[in-house]
């Protein structure tokens, strides 16, 4: 009973819609920066948001324009300021900022499928031996089920 609703409650806080791909899944973005802004760093990107690095502080509800670089189409795209933390402290004190950033519209993603990791879902099955029956057989508990893809919740 318990269980059920840990679960419960780690479905509701999960509120992401589209799978998130890392950097190299996207060879087409070369570069990015915010407008206002600078240069910024690619974290993670959904057709629906991107979670960037950078030395710029934004504050939540802030509107931006991404410019990507590269060959991705569109190359700029509205968007809005949704959370903004500190990632790191450098040396001298120097701060550096994540900030997720959801899109005003949606973006098709040319994603490299040869930059993913494989998952358990699409790996193809292999059939163990079945264990020896009677005294001194080794039971194997069954396989672990594959992790949840991870999406974004903006």
């Amino acid at each position: 009973m318990a269980e059920s609703k840990t679960e419960t409650v780690v479905a509701e806080s999960n509120r992401r819609v589209d799978p998130r791909y890392p950097p190299a899944a996207m060879p087409s973005i070369t570069g990015m920066r915010l407008s206002p802004g600078e240069a910024v760093s690619l974290v993670n990107i959904s057709a629906s948001g991107v979670l960037v690095e950078g030395k710029t502080r934004f504050v939540p509800g802030t509107r931006v324009t991404v410019h990507f670089e590269g060959t991705i189409k569109p190359n700029q795209i509205k968007a809005r300021v949704i959370r903004c933390q500190v990632s790191a402290i450098g040396s001298g004190g120097s701060l550096q900022y994540q900030s997720a950033i959801a899109f005003e519209g949606r973006m098709d993603l040319p994603v490299a499928e040869s930059a993913l990791p494989a998952s358990a879902a699409t790996a193809p099955h292999v059939e163990e031996p079945s264990p020896k029956k009677g005294k001194g057989a080794v039971a194997h508990p069954p396989p672990a089920p594959a992790p949840p893809r991870v999406y974004n919740r903006w």
